[in-house]
């Protein structure tokens, strides 16, 4: 009876599937819906809301790699948000690319098909040292032998140098000028704070050092710092990035 009462766990997970879509489709954004919850359960429950919308999105991913035979891309971009780049199968956490996947779940491609793996500000946003180190594992594994993994990520050597030369040092000046940051960030401190975070969006900063174990840690080598390359990385990137470059063994 009591197995009864409380139904199978497929019927858990179709009906609360059913909520998230309810809430985000607006039709449960009632005020009324929210009034009386702490703020703690309030993001606890956007939260939920969001991981269940990226699940959704995933398998829609899975579903278009199948449809399309995008198992054995060449070149593929992660993370792009709304920026296609020609040549790659664009791939990011919501719809904007060509295919939505959830890339902490790893790449659903086959092994040692793509000759590059191209990323652009979009490391920082995942959780070290997992399931960054599961991505990692992952792009040297879909990487074809002598495949190249080329990145960019925010530079904190930039900033943390520059902390002690006081608040007119480059990092500073450049957040000003080039409008990096909120406006009620005016403290050296701030800035570099919101460097580290930019709100909750950011979960990890790299430096070459801490970015070399990682690679290093997965198998890539010949691992460099780059430059900035115009065939590849975004103009408004030249500035305030590490660049970096590994290999997958030939």
């Amino acid at each position: 009876m009591k197995q009864k009462l409380l139904g199978s766990a497929s019927h858990f997970a179709a009906f609360g599937e059913e909520i998230a879509v309810r809430f985000l489709t607006g039709r449960w954004s009632h005020p009324a819906l929210w009034r009386g919850r702490t703020r703690a359960e309030e993001a606890a429950l956007r939260l939920w809301m969001t991981e269940r919308e990226i699940a959704w999105h995933h398998r829609r991913g899975l579903r278009q790699i199948r449809e399309n035979s995008w198992l054995r891309p060449a070149r593929i971009n992660l993370g792009s948000g709304n920026v296609r780049k020609d040549g790659f199968l664009n791939i990011d956490l919501f719809p904007g690319g060509d295919v939505t996947l959830d890339l902490r779940l790893g790449l659903p491609f086959e092994s040692n098909c793509c000759e590059m793996v191209f990323s652009e500000h979009f490391f920082e946003h995942v959780e070290y040292p997992e399931p960054i180190s599961l991505l990692m594992r992952e792009c040297h594994r879909v990487l074809a032998p002598g495949g190249t993994l080329r990145f960019s990520v925010p530079d904190t050597e930039w900033p943390l140098n520059d902390y002690s030369q006081g608040s007119d040092a480059s990092y500073f000046a450049a957040c000003k000028e080039r409008a990096w940051h909120p406006a009620d960030c005016t403290t050296r401190l701030e800035h570099i704070n919101y460097h580290f975070r930019q709100g909750n969006e950011h979960r990890f900063a790299y430096d070459e050092e801490t970015a070399r174990k990682l690679l290093e840690s997965v198998g890539f080598e010949n691992i460099a710092q780059d430059c900035f390359d115009p065939r590849l990385d975004a103009e408004h990137r030249r500035i305030g990035s590490l660049f970096l470059s590994a290999c997958k063994s030939a």
